[in-house]
């Protein structure tokens, strides 16, 4: 299951050390990610954790782009690694995130935009090259590791940035 709630369908085959992931779903945003509320941030920034878990399994970084704003320079990088990575015929495994945005914290800032402390659980990731792991990233999960800055642009969520908690 997605982190948007979208089933994963029977034939999906995760990589291995032998072929990249294979049928991988295609994440569909939610209505409700549509709408600038608080259950409309949540749903936003579930689905923009599938699109970049989509990113990581298939080398398709254009859903995760399409969702997050071009002055966000980590983000673009993370973007072209990961083209990078297929372009070069590697592939990656793993890669899947949860996002929690706590209750009651969702205020509007001045700028129009929202600062949210969010909760992140993440799978790790593996990067294969030449039928083994060229690189790794452990698991990871935390209450207090991540602020992301999210805005309403043009009557949807644009992702902005996001950075270690407080540093916003």
């Amino acid at each position: 299951m997605l982190a948007t709630g979208q089933k994963v369908p029977d034939d999906y085959e995760p990589a291995t050390l032998e072929h990249p992931a294979r049928n991988v779903p295609k994440p569909l945003m939610p209505e409700e990610a549509k709408e600038e509320t608080e259950a409309g941030a949540r749903a936003f920034l579930n689905y923009r954790a599938d699109t970049l878990w989509y990113a990581m399994q298939t080398g398709d970084t254009s859903l995760v782009r399409n969702v997050t704003a071009t002055e966000c320079s980590n983000c673009t990088r993370q973007f072209d690694q990961i083209d990078e990575i297929y372009r070069k015929g590697n592939w990656a495994r793993g890669g899947y995130e949860k996002v929690i945005l706590p209750s009651g914290l969702f205020i509007k800032r001045a700028d129009g935009g929202y600062n949210l402390p969010l909760e992140v659980e993440s799978k790790g990731s593996q990067v294969i090259s030449s039928s083994t792991i060229a690189v790794s990233q452990m698991p990871y999960s935390g209450k207090d590791l991540l602020d992301v800055y999210i805005d309403f642009r043009g009557g949807h969520w644009t992702h902005v940035t996001a950075s270690p908690r407080g540093s916003l």
